[in-house]
């Protein structure tokens, strides 16, 4: 697809949960002011973006998640009045509709609200209890585990397909075969794995250890015979592997697209990546303005070829584009994991679509 494929709104900068490893709000002074968007502006945006996805180069749905600084269930009447507005004035737009949310606020009104939109949730969960409640907690230091179980009980009677987003934590690596145990006592078919960025050091996990433990993730599938179960990242190198990739970010996927073929709306303020969100050199503009404007003045920052340039084929295209501008980077941590993915994917006979 040429252009932006993925739109992320983040509609407000504040969270009912204080994760010890979030890095919005490692630098709180960053974010936005807390004016959240309100309905009518995310309609603005909604209209903007449906209005891209009808241009002749189009040739797939765009995908509109809301995600970001804040927990997007605390202005779900905003998000879910404007998707409806949108629906009803313009019901052949193409969009499709997603949020990660941390579940403490799903319940069978919003679950059934977000059904009938045919919004898709997901829902950050880091394991088991005591693995969960380590990292996750609310603000008066209390796990969140148990909240996030009952939203999860919510989708579920609903008939709602649930996907998670599990942080790749220290915690995480070092238990992840407690980790998987859980995955099938719960029963959970669709898994995330986020990479854990930008945090102090005693929270950091380094590229190699990330794609170490991807290796592992992918070999304790394979041995458990976890046919049933999708984990998001492997899917999304598979396909860029294949010549197909995700153009969105590699923090949870395997190739870069920021500010071509991914933006984020930092409430009023419009980014290329979330990573990159108060350093002023990164703002593409502002909310209300046309989406074509944006890949234009990314390319106008650091060139048009940017992170859809061409890169070696063993990489699964172009790598994360703030770490390709560390003076340090290296990226062979990656290429090694591309390159043994590729092996087990040939000796396993898995398919590459």
């Amino acid at each position: 697809m040429a252009g932006i494929e993925r739109v992320c709104i983040s509609v407000n900068s504040v969270c009912n949960l204080k994760c010890t490893y979030c890095y919005f709000f490692l630098k709180p002074d960053h974010l936005p002011g807390p004016g959240a968007l309100s309905c009518a502006e995310i309609g603005v945006i909604l209209d903007n973006v449906q209005r891209y996805g009808r241009r002749p180069a189009a040739d797939k749905p765009i995908k509109v998640n809301f995600v970001g600084s804040g927990e997007p269930l605390i202005h779900w009447r905003e998000i879910r009045d404007a998707i409806k507005n949108l629906n009803s004035t313009i019901p052949d737009h193409s969009l499709r509709f997603y949020t990660v949310t941390n579940g403490l606020l799903l319940n069978d009104q919003v679950v059934g609200e977000m059904k009938a939109l045919d919004l898709k949730p997901s829902v950050s969960l880091d394991g088991p209890e005591w693995m969960h409640d380590r990292t996750r907690l609310r603000h008066n230091g209390r796990g969140s585990h148990r909240a996030v179980m009952r939203g999860i009980a919510a989708l579920r009677r609903a008939g709602v397909e649930i996907a998670i987003n599990t942080t790749l934590n220290r915690d995480v690596i070092n238990h992840l075969e407690a980790y998987f145990d859980f995955i099938e006592e719960a029963g959970f078919s669709k898994i995330i794995f986020d990479r854990l960025v930008d945090v102090p050091a005693e929270h950091s996990v380094s590229t190699a250890e990330f794609y170490r433990a991807l290796q592992d993730i992918a070999s304790i599938k394979e041995r458990r015979r976890l046919d049933s179960v999708e984990i998001g990242n492997l899917e999304a190198y598979r396909r860029a592997i294949a010549g197909r990739p995700d153009r969105v970010c590699t923090m949870f996927g395997s190739t870069c697209g920021s500010g071509f073929h991914n933006i984020i709306y930092m409430q009023r303020e419009v980014y290329p990546c979330g990573r990159m969100f108060g350093q002023q050199q990164w703002v593409l503009g502002r909310f209300d303005e046309p989406l074509e404007l944006f890949p234009k003045r990314m390319a106008a920052k650091i060139g048009s070829a940017g992170c859809t340039g061409e890169a070696p084929e063993e990489t699964a295209g172009p790598d994360c584009l703030i770490e390709r501008l560390r003076d340090d980077y290296d990226g062979s941590e990656r290429r090694e994991f591309v390159g043994w993915f590729r092996g087990q994917s040939q000796l396993s006979g898995c398919r590459s679509d």
